[in-house]
């Protein structure tokens, strides 16, 4: 899991930069690679969509990892949703590593107050492996 949390380290703050700035983000995608480098995960541009919903932009980066999975020892997907539910936004992170036999998705509520991110109490879910199952 050390590949994950470097991961995390090294993207997350990004992440919290633009929820600063812009208020929201879209999904991105990074991998460690087998040189255990972090690798940004980059989309083709569509001309025809310029503002494509944040679910096919998760797919198409899913299919990018997927046919990519040998060339990576853990990715991640990181996006914004609402969690209606706890009546929150979160900053949700789908990760992956090679060698685990699940995969998970972290949930880090947030509240913007004044251009301040407040980050809650995270959780994780287990799912079911999608880049690396066999």
């Amino acid at each position: 899991m050390n590949d994950i949390q470097n991961i995390l380290n090294a993207i997350f703050p990004f992440v919290e930069r633009l929820l600063k700035e812009y208020g929201e983000f879209y999904p991105l995608s990074c991998a460690v690679n087998l040189n255990q480098e972090i690798e940004h995960i980059l989309l083709e541009e569509n001309e025809d969509d310029d503002c494509p919903a944040s679910a096919s932009v998760i797919d198409e980066l899913k299919k990018v990892l997927y046919s990519r999975k040998d060339d990576f020892l853990a990715v991640a997907i990181f996006y914004d949703v609402e969690l209606k539910e706890e009546e929150t936004s979160a900053i949700a992170v789908f990760v992956e590593h090679k060698e685990e036999e699940l995969a998970y998705t972290f949930y880090f509520p947030y509240e913007l107050i004044n251009n301040d991110l407040i980050l809650g109490e995270s959780w994780k879910v287990v799912n079911e492996r999608e880049i690396f199952e066999d």
